[in-house]
This record gives structure tokens, sequence and C-alpha cells, in this order.
């Protein structure tokens, strides 16, 4: 035996024997050779081409609450779109002043305010539906939360008292809460309250989505980009500049019709956007 393990380069101290009395046979050392022979198993090539990474913290708790928000609500998604030409005329005058006051004017902030006239019109659509007790609850403060894209995940922190606060009020405080966030120093505090969502797609670009309502909210604006299109005005085709707007709500608490009513009284004031200062 002991030559037969010479012979296969193996050591019989390292063999476990299943003889009689742990006795180690012929099979044992020739399994052992085998053993020794052929290594570790070699990766699949299926593991070779992947990477598996934990899906866990804040994507996986997002993912979460966006898989029981489409469980729950009846979610249905209104496209329309406004010609906000005078609102980029309107920024572009404002900048002057923006610089002198340390603030970087954004859309966003024009959005919020047209965003909190249409919500005091339509006070269903700043809302949450308390399913156990049967209740549908309007909220007395618009509290917007903003759909910000993080390295760790999507992160909605919200803007308190949005109708409290003016142009400029809301143009420092989302860049302070964006800042927050990618610096990954937001309190648990700033992320709480919200009574309405807006995701800004605009700055990375696309014509239209459908945003999952955040549950309990009942409703969430998506922002496309702006662009220069050709459109029909007064007979004539002009180009005027002009944004995609997408806002997903729940039908159970909304009407479509209201959802409509909602979204032209947004776009009334995007498309005069003086009515925002």
């Amino acid at each position: 035996m002991r030559k037969l393990a010479q012979s296969l380069k193996v050591e019989l101290a390292q063999v476990r024997g299943t003889g009689p009395r742990g006795r180690v046979t012929e099979d044992d050392v020739r399994k052992a050779a085998g053993q020794k022979a052929k290594g570790p198993p070699a990766p699949s090539p299926l593991s070779s081409r992947e990477e598996r990474i934990p899906f866990v913290g804040i994507r996986r708790r997002t993912a979460e609450r966006m898989a029981f928000s489409k469980r729950t609500v009846a979610h249905v998604t209104h496209a329309d779109e406004a010609d906000v030409t005078a609102l980029v005329a309107l920024r572009e005058e404002l900048k002057a002043e923006a610089q002198q006051r340390g603030v970087k004017l954004t859309y966003l902030p024009f959005v919020l305010r047209a965003l909190v006239k249409a919500l005091r019109e339509y006070p269903n659509l700043n809302s949450a539906l308390d399913e156990d007790k049967g209740e549908l609850i309007l909220k007395r403060s618009c509290n917007i939360g903003i759909a910000t894209a993080a390295p760790q995940g999507l992160i909605v922190p919200v803007v308190t008292d949005a109708a409290g606060k003016d142009l400029w009020a809301l143009a420092a405080e989302t860049a302070r809460l964006a800042e927050k966030v990618r610096s990954g120093k937001i309190e648990p505090s700033e992320l709480q309250g919200g009574t309405f969502t807006v995701t800004n797609i605009g700055p990375i670009g696309g014509l239209f989505a459908t945003p999952i309502v955040n549950h309990p909210e009942v409703g969430i604006l998506g922002v496309m980009k702006i662009q220069k299109r050709p459109v029909v005005k007064d007979g004539a085709v002009v180009i005027r500049d002009m944004v995609n707007l997408a806002l997903s709500f729940d039908h159970r608490v909304v009407d479509g019709a209201e959802a409509a009513h909602f979204m032209n009284t947004l776009i009334k004031h995007l498309e005069n956007p003086r009515t925002l200062l």
C-alpha cells in the first residue's frame, strides 16, 4: 500500500481510511490520488461571465416599496405637453438676480410653484388613502418629495411647506437637499412627510415615462426634457420650447377628468410663468 501511495504521490497520513478499524484501503489511496489530480472544481463558464452584487440597503428598500405600491395603487398615467417658451425666457432674465443671491436657478422651483397652485385647486391629489379606516386624508401642507438619483439608490428628500416658500427659497432648498443626498448626509427626518412627488427626468433626457406613485401618496409628476419643437400656433408652424409631462395617479382616489383638469392648471401656470413669482 505504501508503494502504491508513493507511486501515486499520495501522503498516506492524509488519507482517511474506510476499511476495518479505519485501515486505508487501495480504493482510499486511488480516490485520494484522483481528487489530488483533479484539484478544486473549475469555475463554470457562466460564473466567469457574471458578477453577483448583494441587493441590500436603500436600493432594496426602495424596490420593496415600489413593488408594494404597484400591487396596491390603481395606477393611471396622464400625459400632456406645455409650451414653456416664456418660462425659458424668464429664467434667463432672472439669472443675474440668482447670481447676486448666490442661488442656482433651475426649472425645478418654477415647477414646484406651479404644482402648489394646482394642488391647492385640486386637493384630492394632495392626499393619502387610509385603507384600513376607509378615509381619505386631505393634507393641509404641500410637502413635495423630489425623487433624486444617488449612488446608493433612489432617494426622495422632501421640501416641506412648499406653498410657504417663494421661488428663491425653493431654489435654495432643492439645491440644499440635492447636495445632502449626493454627499450621503441626508437626515431621515428630511425623507418623511411627503404629500406629492416630482421626478425630474429632464436633465437626463427622454420623451415619456410612467412614474410609480410613492404610496401612500396618490400622485407623482414626471417632468421630461425641455426641447425646441415645431408646433402649430395661430395657424402657423413655429419653433417653441416644449416639455412633456406625465402624471401618474391613484385612480381609486382621483378620476381621470380631475387629473386632466389638474394638469391643465399646472400647464397654465408653466406657460404663464410670471404667475409663479
